[in-house]
């Protein structure tokens, strides 16, 4: 018997319900990963570069395994029309089992890929981080379900736990002398607690038997987003896997950081908003309002991101060495160079996912753009990693989302009902003054370098002049956009209040 929870379809979302959900998905960043990025900190303090190095490379396998394992599971739920507990179960049971399976074909390989990526570290590291597999596997349906029925509340309440306390088991066995098995246990901790508390969670959307013994087809949409997930991980985790060929575990240790730091601005901020919108562009009914909604997020989302290139920028040459140990001043070019891109892709990423939720053919030319720029990516970073090191990896970055971003916008922009002129005007006046912004911060940190200050008190200084010239330059220029954004913080507070 179909249970009900898995046969009824999704009402449509209101504003309110979104707002609610952004809501939730800011406090689970502003908290869960509040700490958890605070954990990285003091993790890097105790930790070497080459033990990050050594954690990258089993992270990068652990996601390449997840993605074949999902295989577009969780997206293709989530914009299905209805769903039947038959296909609900089969799901479950494929990633369930599957992720047990890979587990130990991780266990058995954990010593190749550790003389090959790591210079021979010890392969137990990588052996106990290949356990969050299993576990993430048997998650990827009770998260989807959660998403799909809006419950963004509890979605945010089990990242906040986990990251709390692992992050905190992790900092305390740092402190202790654990070195690098203190990564694998904020993993491994953070993993157990997400599977723990999703399931519960989850459990009333769940179907307990099964509706028969007939077949259920494959879901529409589940091969793109397979794509997209494979298109992610090859630029974004296959590159880790090609610095550490060519180069050592210490320079991997610091491109992974910077990359960890300089993207979480898409990681944090974007996807986070992006799981709200994803579902509820996949219930929405009316093109117009997907429309109006996806300019709206770009819009937003280009004004909370920009402007923290500028000051990322300006503050890093000092604040990186003087927070973390001079051991990572390697990383300092690098990061600056990467939080342009990770910035970029939080706000084209916006776009992105109003194309996965519109239907299967915008999210079908959304896999192939994705896939475009992925094996482009991979491409030149080979090249620059073998010209310039870690470097040169990163200037690949910057080239190939520039081709992605343009992709995107004139190519998945008309799939939706929007030109690249109707974007590109979206954030204009964003662009217009982060500029603004970016003229000021380089005045006065330049100025106050060639007068002796020091590059601390010279970043410090230009990025609090650079916050102060944008708003100077919103209030004068772009008055509306200012009101726009006071009034979704607004609406965000008054629903978290409530």
């Amino acid at each position: 018997m179909n249970t009900p929870a898995a046969d009824s379809a999704v009402p449509a979302p209101t504003m309110g319900s979104v707002t609610r959900g952004v809501s939730w998905k800011v406090l689970s960043v502003v908290v869960g990963q509040g700490s958890w990025y605070a954990s990285l900190f003091v993790l890097a303090v105790l930790v070497p570069p080459r033990d990050f190095g050594v954690v990258a490379v089993g992270a990068a396998v652990v996601s390449f395994t997840l993605m074949i394992l999902e295989s577009g599971t969780g997206g293709s739920l989530i914009i299905a029309p209805e769903l039947a507990a038959a296909s609900v179960r089969r799901s479950l049971i494929r990633t369930s089992l599957g992720g047990v399976a890979a587990t130990a074909v991780f266990a058995a390989l954990a010593q190749p890929l550790a003389d090959v990526f790591t210079g021979g570290s010890d392969a137990g590291v990588l052996r106990v981080i290949g356990l969050t597999v299993g576990l993430a596997a048997v998650s990827i349906v009770p998260n989807a379900l959660l998403s799909k029925h809006l419950r963004f509340k509890a979605l945010a309440q089990i990242w906040i736990a986990a990251a709390v306390i692992a992050s905190v088991a992790a900092i305390v066995a740092g402190a202790l002398g654990a070195g690098v098995w203190a990564l694998a246990i904020r993993i491994l901790v953070n993993q157990v607690l997400v599977t723990a508390l999703t399931w519960a969670a989850a459990r009333d959307l769940l179907p307990r038997r099964a509706a028969g013994a007939r077949s259920v087809p494959r879901r529409p949409g589940a091969t793109a987003f397979l794509i997209i997930a494979g298109a992610g991980f090859l630029a974004w985790t296959c590159d880790n896997l090609v610095v550490g060929a060519f180069t050592n575990p210490t320079q991997l240790g610091l491109y992974a950081l910077a990359f960890s730091l300089a993207y979480a601005p898409l990681t944090q901020v974007s996807w986070t908003v992006g799981q709200v919108l994803l579902p509820a562009v996949a219930a929405a009914r009316d093109e117009e309002v997907v429309r109006r909604a996806t300019l709206k997020a770009v819009r937003m989302m280009a004004l909370m991101l920009l402007p923290l290139a500028p000051a990322a920028i300006a503050v890093a040459p000092g604040l990186i060495p003087a927070v973390l140990g001079h051991k990572w001043s390697g990383m300092v070019f690098p990061f600056q160079i990467l939080i342009v891109v990770g910035v970029g892709q939080g706000v084209v990423n916006t776009l992105g996912e109003a194309l996965a939720g519109a239907g299967v053919r915008s999210l079908g030319l959304r896999a192939r753009i994705d896939a475009t720029w992925a094996l482009a990516t991979i491409g030149a970073i080979v090249v620059g990693v073998n010209v310039g090191g870690i470097r040169g990896a990163a200037v690949a970055h910057v080239v190939t989302f520039c081709g992605l971003a343009v992709a995107l916008a004139w190519r998945g922009g008309p799939g939706i009902g929007l030109s690249g002129n109707a974007l590109a005007g979206a954030v204009r006046n964003v662009a217009i003054c982060v500029a603004v912004q970016a003229a000021a911060t380089a005045a006065v940190t330049g100025a106050l370098d060639y007068a002796g200050s020091g590059m601390l008190l010279g970043g410090l200084a230009g990025a609090a002049a650079g916050v102060l010239a944008l708003f100077a330059a919103l209030r004068l220029c772009a008055p509306a956009l200012l009101s726009e954004g006071r009034g979704v913080v607004l609406a965000t507070l008054r629903h978290r209040r409530a």
